[in-house]
């Protein structure tokens, strides 16, 4: 836990650290981790229409992961300044 709270990328907030039984050294703790990188790169995902147009999509602090072949993960956040 002590680790993870050292690096700067990540807040933790700790919620709760207990024992789970008595006299043991199993414990459990509860926290909140918000991931928040230091260098902030932003991603243009473009999907196609079935009538061909392209729709993009920026998004910040974006991640591809391939998952399998012709599967690919995308994740990051979307900023809407109207909203």
């Amino acid at each position: 836990m002590n680790d993870l709270q050292s690096q700067p990328q990540y807040g933790v907030q700790l919620e709760s650290k207990r024992c789970l039984l008595p006299g043991f050294q199993e414990k459990e703790i509860t926290a909140y981790v918000n991931y928040v990188p230091k260098e902030r790169k932003p991603m243009t995902v473009t999907l196609k229409t079935p009538e061909g147009k392209d729709v993009q999509i920026n998004l910040l602090d974006g991640v591809t992961v391939e998952l399998d072949q012709g599967i690919t993960y995308i994740s990051g956040k979307v900023f809407d300044i109207f909203g």
